[in-house]
């Protein structure tokens, strides 16, 4: 359970994923619409409980939108840098809401798509 079954997960569904320490696990991701639209990116997520809780909000690798720190609203709001993993990353604090027992990583990937509808 937790970030070992979402690396599992992410490689059972052909994506190039790692640990990249005990507390996240990364993949690379090309962005499929939206204003990034074909940008090849890597994602960074933390999911120690999961898939009973899922990942927190994304990190995103190279930085995308500027950094607005708390409040606002998607996609400008939220947008922090932090040093975790690597200060290579930008957190966007997105919670999934709505999570239910069975879901999986391709309910989470879906949520991940969802990021990028604008432009």
């Amino acid at each position: 359970m937790g970030n070992q079954e979402l690396l599992n997960q992410l490689q059972s569904k052909g994506f190039e994923a790692w640990m990249h320490t005990n507390d996240f696990v990364c993949f690379r991701f090309v962005v499929p619409h939206g204003r990034f639209k074909g940008k090849a990116i890597e994602i960074a997520l933390s999911a120690p409980q999961f898939p009973i809780i899922p990942p927190s909000g994304p990190y995103f690798k190279p930085h995308l939108l500027p950094n607005s720190g708390g409040g606002g609203d998607h996609p400008y709001g939220g947008i922090h840098e932090w040093n975790k993993p690597t200060s290579e990353f930008q957190y966007w604090s997105r919670p999934f809401n709505g999570w239910t027992a069975g879901m999986d990583v391709n309910d989470y990937l879906a949520f991940i798509r969802t990021l990028f509808d604008f432009e």
